[in-house]
């Protein structure tokens, strides 16, 4: 049996190593001008981007094989995990904060802005190949050509927040909050 040698460097850890560097550089930096808090909170966003990333996890994949291959194990796992998440947040919303820091939530009313705003979003996410997080998550896995799609999403997102007075003024209903409607 022959062993071929290849003169050519082995690339496994460049990616890795570069994404390591700029999560410290990161960190140094917020430690500098902030404070152990977001350090902190950016390591926590890295430790679940990682997690979701080698998981395998999206939202838009999962319907996709639903949809296709009438597999709901994706649905069900988004399901849980929101499940979890309201679980989690919705005591520290009915105590209006958590470690100190206030805890409110956002009660916005859905009109012609959010109808016209998701039908833009459905065709953009069908032309890029992706929505906002699984664009993100394909960048952060190598995927170059996603770069061309995440541009276009920060024009867009741009765009609409140089307008944003005026889509707030489009008809709408009136806000409703769960929380306030029938309490924690």
């Amino acid at each position: 049996m022959s062993q071929t040698l290849s003169l050519a460097p082995e690339r496994k850890f460049g990616a890795p190593l570069f994404a390591l560097l700029l999560l410290v550089a990161g960190a140094l930096f917020l430690q500098a001008q902030v404070g152990a808090r977001q350090v902190l909170l950016l390591l926590l966003g890295a430790a679940l981007g990682l997690t979701l990333y080698h998981a395998a996890f999206g939202f838009t994949s999962a319907w996709r094989v639903f949809i296709r291959d009438r597999r709901g194990a994706g649905l069900r796992a988004q399901m849980v995990m929101l499940a979890l998440a309201v679980l989690l947040f919705f005591p520290a919303l009915g105590a209006g904060s958590l470690f100190g820091q206030p805890v409110v939530g956002l009660v916005a009313p859905a009109g012609v802005s959010v109808i016209f705003g998701a039908f833009i979003f459905g065709i953009g996410m069908q032309l890029g190949g992706g929505c906002a997080s699984g664009t993100l998550f394909t960048v952060g896995g190598g995927n170059a050509r996603m770069l061309v799609t995440l541009a276009f999403f920060i024009c867009g997102s741009l765009i609409a927040t140089h307008h944003v007075d005026w889509w707030f003024a489009l008809p709408s209903l009136p806000p409703i909050s769960i929380v306030q409607s029938f309490g924690v």
